[in-house]
């Protein structure tokens, strides 16, 4: 009875040793970068390193940069956006960020696409009938080899990194057209596209379903990186290496 009692103290013991030595990666992000780049790993970092990793999601890029700024997270997680804008909109919300202070480490990318419902027989895009999709110069399916239809462009209010960098390499800086129609994020874009026939919406390949249609456009890639106050410290570096180990450079 001793005995046993002597090895169930051992154990005991060297399991709250291993307890106290696990440690806890705190990672910020929006939604879509989150279920990108971290939730696929999740599982499996945590199981074979012991260490937990907390994924936070936030409802803004902005906030991401903001909650590393104030020491909440360990890193954060960003995706498409330009970095100077994400740094001029926290500063819009109160909090100012010197970009010197920060690391930037690229772990992937994902491509930048369109999305059209099913039945859209439209297979390819080029970039001057996009730029004019969403600029408003062609409303009809038809001119572009669809369907004779209204052309409905959706414009989500919560995409910024999606907004951004099309209006800059295919827009080429103009606004997009004052006719379209106000979505929310980009699940919700997909929903909408599912639903509606004669819709345009924009995306990404990590959220492409058999369910969608892709048409081709010009190649278009978003970096996914992680931001960390100064150099990354030895245990981000220990799930960036784990990430590059396991998973490699996503490229899509």
């Amino acid at each position: 009875m001793i005995k046993k009692k002597f090895i169930f103290s051992v154990a005991l013991f060297f399991l709250t040793l291993a307890s106290a030595q696990a440690e806890e990666i705190k990672v910020s992000g929006t939604n879509s970068s989150i279920t990108k780049l971290f939730s696929p790993i999740q599982s499996a970092y945590e199981s074979t390193t012991g260490d937990k990793l907390t994924l936070i999601t936030k409802s803004n890029a902005p906030e991401t940069l903001i909650s590393l700024e104030k020491g909440e997270v360990d890193m954060a997680s960003i995706n498409g956006l330009s970095f100077n804008d994400l740094i001029a909109r926290a500063h819009t919300a109160g909090v100012t960020i010197n970009p010197a202070t920060l690391k930037r480490t690229i772990v992937a990318q994902t491509s930048l696409l369109v999305l059209v419902n099913k039945s859209n027989k439209v297979g390819n895009l080029s970039k001057q009938q996009l730029k004019a999709i969403f600029t408003g110069t062609i409303t009809n399916w038809r001119d572009v080899g669809g369907p004779d239809l209204a052309i409905n462009v959706y414009w989500g209010k919560e995409t910024p990194y999606l907004n951004g960098p099309f209006s800059d390499w295919v827009l080429d800086g103009e606004k997009v057209t004052s006719q379209a129609k106000s979505a929310e994020d980009h699940f919700n874009l997909r929903e909408i596209v599912l639903k509606d026939p004669a819709a345009i919406v924009l995306s990404s390949s990590g959220l492409v379903t058999p369910s969608t249609k892709v048409p081709a456009i010009p190649a278009m890639h978003l970096p996914m990186e992680v931001v960390t106050k100064g150099e990354p410290s030895a245990k981000v570096k220990k799930v960036l290496t784990f990430y590059k180990e396991e998973f490699g450079f996503m490229d899509e």
